[in-house]
């Protein structure tokens, strides 16, 4: 994959997922341009699942007290959680929670 189409698919990722935030987006939003980066909406999906974990496993620093690891956890969660329901990603759930034990 070449730069420019890393670049791409980086916008594209956060095009959607400022789509799904914003509450216009009651599902994975798809276009023409997401086909032509991600071939079909469940590469996006699965690339915004891989976004979405990462970014909860980044922020759940193992060196918080325990009442701040259980804090982060539920604000990381709460924050994702209706973007999880949107994409039909249910599994997610128990993604993060295995991530975070």
């Amino acid at each position: 994959m070449t730069w420019t189409q890393t670049h791409e698919r980086f916008r594209l990722l956060n095009e959607a997922e400022t789509e799904l935030r914003t509450g216009f987006a009651r599902r994975l939003p798809w276009s023409t341009e997401y086909a032509e980066a991600f071939g079909t909406p469940e590469r996006l999906a699965q690339a915004l699942r891989h976004r979405w974990r990462i970014r909860f496993q980044a922020q759940l620093d193992p060196a918080l007290s325990p009442e701040e690891y259980e804090a982060t956890f539920a604000d990381l969660f709460a924050d994702l959680a209706p973007l999880m329901d949107r994409i039909g990603t249910p599994e997610l759930r128990e993604e993060l929670a295995d991530a975070s034990a």
